[in-house]
C-alpha cells in the first residue's frame, strides 16, 4: 500500500466528511428559517437530526491526525476478514473477524455501503498497526476509503 494510495483516501474521506458537516449546517439552517416561518420555535426539536448529520464528519476530522499517525508508524498489511454474523450492523458500525483469531474482532465506526459489499466480495482490508490502545488505521484497495478502527477483544 502506497503513500499515493493512502493520500488519495484521507483526500476522498476529508471531502465526505466537509460534505456531512455542510449538510448538519444547512439543515439547521433551514430549521431556523421554517420557525421564522412559521413563528414557532418547537422547531428546533429536530436539532439532533442536524447533529447526526455532523457526527461522521467531525469524528473523520477529529481521528484524522491519529490515522495519519498509525499510517506512518506502521506499515500497511493486508488482512482476511469476515463481517461478525449478527453483528454485521450495528447501528453505522461495522465488526469485523479478522481471519485466524479467536475472540478479536475489528470494530469499524463508519463503513458505508460501497466499502461493505467490496469487503464481501474480496474479504481483504489493509491496516496499520493497533497501537497499545488497539487503535488501528484501516484502508481498502480499490474503493478509496479510510478510517479509524478499534480491535476489541469479545
Amino acid at each position: 500500500m502506497g503513500e499515493e494510495w493512502t493520500q488519495r483516501c484521507l483526500t476522498r474521506a476529508d471531502r465526505r466528511a466537509v460534505g456531512f458537516i455542510v449538510i448538519a449546517l444547512l439543515s439547521f439552517g433551514v430549521l431556523w428559517l421554517v420557525s421564522l416561518w412559521i413563528g414557532s420555535k418547537w422547531v428546533f426539536v429536530l436539532i439532533p437530526l442536524c447533529i447526526e448529520f455532523a457526527v461522521p464528519g467531525l469524528r473523520h476530522f477529529f481521528s484524522r491526525r491519529v490515522v495519519r499517525r498509525l499510517a506512518a508508524s506502521f506499515p500497511w498489511h493486508q488482512v482476511a476478514v469476515t463481517f461478525v454474523p449478527g453483528r454485521a450492523r450495528v447501528g453505522r458500525q461495522a465488526y469485523l473477524e479478522t481471519a485466524g483469531s479467536d475472540r478479536t474482532f475489528l470494530r469499524l465506526p463508519e463503513m458505508p455501503e460501497r466499502v461493505r459489499e467490496q469487503v464481501r466480495r474480496t474479504g481483504r482490508l489493509w491496516l496499520a498497526g493497533p497501537d497499545d490502545r488497539g487503535r488501528t488505521a484501516v484502508l481498502t484497495r480499490g474503493t478509496p476509503f479510510v478510517t479509524l478502527g478499534r480491535v476489541v477483544i469479545r
